[in-house]
């Protein structure tokens, strides 16, 4: 009888810890730290999309807070501000706010265009020459101007024979499209949206050039300084991401398209105009050495056409330190 009691009161005792706060098999949230990122519209960084709905940032404790901001110039700054905490977004924008002492560093190669970028020109207009003298829409002091700058001055072209249509980046297209121009620079997915105009062409891209536009993630500084193993798992959420992406692109694109109001078809056709590159190809020395090359390329060509004022010195804006051992720390 003894035995018996002992028993109940045993079994009171372990279902009534059992039940107490705390005690129970209910894991715990997990304390996530929020991450700004800004970015313009560019399929190429659809994988912070995918990374976010997949969970991959969760994973890595991260909680990554979208901020539409399609301004280059606020998205700088935020930076300034301490409102932003990191972008995705090309060499040449990373230089302009290198000049300005926008206290960001490029920490790592998002992508490089590869026919994603390209000039549009109406039939008459067959090769580069064919473009002195005529009406060229772009966006002035963006990727697109930095872009056809430099295929003339590789050429031995003068730039200042080209009749500039200034136009905002979104209007680009539309301006080719309304005929104020003969040819325009853009990116997609507005470069398909520009090849609607009847009898235009791609006269040429980033498919022929494709070591002028590369994109990075650039973070705020004192992240890259104070929290480096924030940063190193933000970029191991993104390489998770394209993990996924190269084995799953029916899925993958599902999830991204919607952001870029396309279809997922169009989206991995739009995405081959661009060369991902995974963790393994960033740790070659040659990679590493080419993203300063044209760093420094470009520089010199914005610098020449009175864009900046001065050569911003790249081992102030470039980091490889990171990505060098960015799963040193990983679980």
């Amino acid at each position: 009888m003894v035995r018996k009691d002992i028993k109940c009161i045993l079994l009171f005792l372990v279902l009534t810890i059992a039940f107490l706060p705390g005690c129970g098999k209910k894991p715990q949230e997990q304390k996530l730290t929020s991450i700004t990122i800004a970015f313009p519209e560019w399929v190429g960084y659809g994988l912070f999309y995918l990374a976010d709905e997949k969970g991959f940032f969760k994973e890595e404790g991260i909680k990554l807070v979208f901020v539409d901001e399609q301004l280059d110039s606020a998205r700088r700054d935020a930076f300034k501000a301490g409102m932003l905490d990191c972008e995705a977004g090309t060499l040449d924008l990373l230089i302009s706010k290198a000049v300005q002492d926008t206290p960001i560093v490029g920490v790592m190669v998002i992508d490089r265009s590869f026919g994603g970028d390209g000039i549009v020109a109406v039939e008459n207009i067959r090769k580069l020459e064919d473009l002195i003298g005529k009406r060229v829409a772009l966006a002035r002091d963006d990727i697109g101007e930095t872009f056809i700058s430099a295929l003339f001055h590789r050429k031995g072209l003068s730039f200042n024979d080209v009749i500039i249509v200034p136009k905002q980046v979104e209007e680009v297209s539309q301006a080719f499209l309304n005929s104020e121009a003969d040819a325009c620079v853009t990116w997609e997915p507005q470069l398909t949206k520009a090849l609607k105009r009847p009898g235009s062409h791609i006269l040429t891209s980033t498919k022929e050039y494709p070591a002028i536009i590369i994109d990075s993630l650039n973070v705020r500084r004192d992240l890259v300084e104070n929290n480096p193993g924030l940063v190193k798992r933000l970029m191991r959420g993104w390489f998770k991401a394209l993990n996924f992406y190269n084995e799953h692109p029916d899925e993958a694109s599902e999830i991204i398209a919607k952001h870029y109001k396309i279809t997922p078809e169009q989206y991995r056709k739009q995405v081959k105009g661009l060369l991902w590159e995974n963790y393994q190809e960033q740790q070659y020395p040659a990679r590493y050495k080419e993203w300063v090359e044209v760093f420094n390329e470009i520089a010199e060509l914005k610098l020449a056409n009175g864009r900046i004022s001065r050569k911003p010195d790249d081992s102030n804006f470039l980091n490889h330190k990171l990505l060098e051992n960015v799963y040193e720390d990983s679980k």
